[in-house]
């Protein structure tokens, strides 16, 4: 466990380069590195449900792998992203039986959706993290941005007006590539508020 480095979900963030990803960005929780995951829609979409408490009227994929475990009376212990080759990442659930830990080898997109469902830990060997993560500075708790993933279309106008000139590009390129004009035009009136 000395060499595990526990890890938080910072954010889901859409891919402008390849269509249909998305980087989970992941940081260490008793220091200031951080990494992506470029992961799939789905998977992406499943982490996010349910980081915003949203439910499924039916069980999802990730929804019923964590009923079969429970329903089996085992749990996930945690998920450890455990080595990386050629840009790849690897993991593997922790599954403890009774006393027994099975060991299961799992994508990192889909063993992160399944702990966000069963509130187990994540982590990353410290070397792997050694390699990938990126120190980024210290913000104050005050300032600290939640880049949890919103439904901008939620999105009041005084909401809009909080977000960078950056973010709201992005969101307007969004916008008009789903072809959701009105959130477009939503979007434009915030940027010309900014003075953009």
């Amino acid at each position: 466990m000395d060499n595990e480095i526990r890890l938080s979900i910072t954010g889901l963030v859409y891919n402008q380069t390849i269509v249909g990803t998305y980087g989970l960005v992941l940081s260490e929780i008793d220091g200031n590195r951080r990494f992506s995951v470029m992961i799939g829609e789905p998977e992406a979409q499943s982490i996010a449900m349910k980081l915003n408490n949203k439910k499924s009227p039916r069980p999802l994929t990730h929804d019923l792998i964590n009923n079969i475990l429970n329903v089996l009376g085992t749990k996930l212990e945690k998920i450890l992203i455990y080595n990386m080759v050629s840009d790849v990442f690897y993991s593997e659930l922790h599954i403890l039986r009774g006393e027994e830990t099975i060991i299961v080898d799992a994508r990192t997109s889909d063993a992160v959706a399944l702990a966000v469902r069963s509130d187990a830990p994540i982590y990353i060997s410290s070397e792997i993290l050694a390699i990938v993560g990126t120190e980024i500075e210290t913000i104050t708790p005050d300032k600290e941005e939640i880049e949890v993933e919103v439904n901008a279309e939620d999105l009041t106008p005084d909401e809009l007006d909080l977000l960078s000139d950056n973010d709201l590009e992005e969101l307007l390129k969004m916008a008009l590539q789903e072809e959701k004009y009105e959130l477009a035009v939503n979007i434009r009136d915030a940027i010309k508020r900014k003075g953009g």
